[in-house]
């Protein structure tokens, strides 16, 4: 089996792909590594995939529209180590029956778990009062400033793969949780009947004492968050987004947390890295994080993948396979 093994040297393949991992990847069939130091571009990934039985990608790697898969004359399997596929492969893959898995089933275990993180801090205040203890503020608790996630209303926007592991970490809790997804049915919520689907993203926008952002970032839901939703949020709620940061309209969120009505926990933004002069940066109602949610899956997901090519090498079943409906419903933005 020859593989192609897409990630440029430097300091991501350090970062996910240990020793161990190449070792274990090697020994299932002649690899081919990308010898640069930077992305393939297009056409280098188009003559390096002639002859590849199976692909292992990584953020970075080029798209496999036409041009790559007239030369992919033996691909069988495109193991991404990252989350969605949506901007990596394409319709034609499918039509061509190339296997599809990702580790965004692994990645989303972790940001769930960063997720309830950022929503216990940002209830409870704890950048807040760690600043004013490093600034050598009075010592004042303000106690009726901090506020528990036990009994609380969750909205959540978006049930993806996150949404459905942030459910079961939920539940100890004993939170009300409103759900706005037009995707889906009542069958993804697992029979919980603290948490509903509502068809209105309004009023889950307006019920929830903590609104948590989780839709895919397709043409469909750009912006969907806007003024008019925002606005409507009630006064003092959290919102917490680990999506996309183009799901929301950042001039109105800006806006509206220069009002102080709301508090909010960012992880991402509209344009990544988060621009200096943001005043994202500067506001005491915000608690604005470097895209790191999910970054605890680093490891899990190269294993997560090689395994699965193991799985494809000794012809049984994936268990990361990326069907074409859920390739469908992917965030599309290159990163």
């Amino acid at each position: 089996m020859k593989i192609l093994f897409t990630t440029e040297e430097g300091s991501i393949r350090q970062m996910y792909f240990p020793p161990a991992a190449l070792e274990r990847l090697q020994k299932l069939g002649e690899v081919v590594f990308n010898p640069k130091a930077e992305p393939l571009d297009e056409a280098e990934l188009a003559q390096l995939v002639e002859g590849a039985d199976v692909c292992l990608t990584h953020w970075g790697c080029p798209p496999f529209g036409e041009a790559v898969l007239e030369r992919a004359d033996r691909l069988k399997l495109i193991a991404h180590a990252a989350g969605s596929v949506g901007d990596l492969v394409t319709a034609h893959v499918y039509e061509r029956g190339i296997k599809v898995c990702s580790a965004n089933t692994i990645m989303a275990r972790e940001v769930a778990e960063g997720v309830l993180a950022y929503i216990l801090a940002g209830l409870r205040r704890i950048p807040q009062h760690d600043r004013a203890m490093r600034s050598g503020a009075l010592w004042e608790r303000q106690v009726a400033e901090s506020r528990s996630l036990a009994g609380a209303k969750v909205g959540l926007v978006g049930l993806g793969t996150v949404g459905r592991f942030l459910l079961g970490l939920l539940e100890p809790f004993g939170v009300q949780v409103k759900v706005y997804d037009p995707y889906i049915g009542a069958e993804a919520l697992g029979g919980r009947a603290w948490a509903e689907l509502c068809p209105s993203l309004e009023e889950v926008m307006a019920w929830g004492d903590v609104v948590s952002i989780h839709a895919s970032l397709t043409p469909a839901t750009r912006g969907l968050v806007g003024a008019r939703q925002l606005r409507a949020m009630r006064e003092g709620a959290l919102l917490v987004n680990t999506a996309r940061g183009a799901v929301v309209d950042e001039a109105a969120l800006v806006e509206e947390l220069q009002r102080g009505r709301i508090q909010a926990v960012l992880d991402v933004y509209t344009e990544e890295p988060l621009a200096p002069e943001s005043p994202l940066r500067r506001l005491e109602n915000v608690t604005a994080l470097p895209h790191m949610a999910g970054a605890t899956a680093r490891e899990q997901m190269t294993f997560g993948m090689i395994e699965e090519i193991e799985r494809f090498s000794r012809g049984e079943p994936l268990r990361y396979e990326v069907p074409y409906r859920a390739f469908t419903l992917m965030t599309r933005e290159r990163r």
